[in-house]
């Protein structure tokens, strides 16, 4: 290794998943059908419990896998959507940029 070359370790790149999806998006899926589990007592509640857990894990995964970081870079896309509109074509009008 050269001597002006500094090792970065391949966690600091890497998404924060917990269990296949994003992180806090799972821990809140956990708590949301905790509550449904746990603190009802009552059987219906716990079988809304557990598929809200099942279904949202199946989609939390599903949506890792297309982008580890998907709700923070769909939230940005939704807040700056007014802004840049999408025009993916040399034919679309030029817009004039407001100093």
């Amino acid at each position: 290794m050269n001597d002006n070359q500094t090792p970065i370790h391949e966690s600091l790149n890497r998404p924060i998943l917990m269990m296949g999806g994003e992180r806090q998006l799972v821990l809140m899926l956990a708590i949301v059908a905790g509550i449904f589990i746990f603190s009802l007592h009552k059987i219906w509640a716990a079988a809304v419990g557990v598929t809200l857990w099942s279904v949202g894990h199946w989609a939390l995964t599903r949506a890792a896998a297309y982008d580890p970081q998907l709700s923070k870079t769909g939230a940005r896309l939704l807040r700056y959507r007014h802004h840049y509109p999408a025009r993916a074509t040399p034919f679309a009008a030029s817009r004039e940029i407001a100093s």
